[in-house]
């Protein structure tokens, strides 16, 4: 099989540094991408990222027909 990959930048922390993501949002989210066949995969930490500590990377997959 081959896979399709997306990649959501999802924001930690609003400019005034309150928390911007909470449970509900991200459940919202996760079943969002699930209903159109988008399978959750990993996260990539803002640490990882240069100058982005406040962003989340998700990355999601589905699986295309041959």
């Amino acid at each position: 099989m081959t896979r399709e990959y997306k990649v959501v930048e999802v924001k930690k922390k609003s400019t005034f540094g309150f928390s911007r993501l909470d449970g509900e949002k991200l459940e919202d989210l996760l079943n969002d991408y699930g209903r159109q066949g988008w399978y959750f995969d990993k996260t990539i930490s803002g640490e990882t990222l240069y100058l982005d500590k406040d962003t989340i990377m998700m990355v999601f997959y589905r699986e295309l027909p041959r």
